[in-house]
């Protein structure tokens, strides 16, 4: 199973003057991202590939269950 980055229910400029476009442009686009992709990377190949996020947590330790997690 692939993950992707899901997308906000809401617009980047939402949550301001509490949390700016930038701010959270770079830690949903950026930061977030890199944990999906890393994430992909890791499970690629390995019996985690068809497994969802639920079950990786459960069942693994580190690195793959870190990246899980923050996904």
């Amino acid at each position: 199973m692939k993950f992707e980055l899901s997308e906000l229910h809401y617009d980047l400029d939402a949550l301001e003057p509490y949390i700016s476009k930038k701010t959270l442009e770079f830690h949903h686009r950026k930061h977030h991202q890199a944990y999906v992709s890393n994430l992909n990377s890791l499970i690629a190949g390995t019996k985690f590939k068809d497994l969802d996020l639920e079950t990786i947590v459960r069942v693994d330790d580190w690195p793959v269950f870190n990246f899980a997690a923050q996904v």
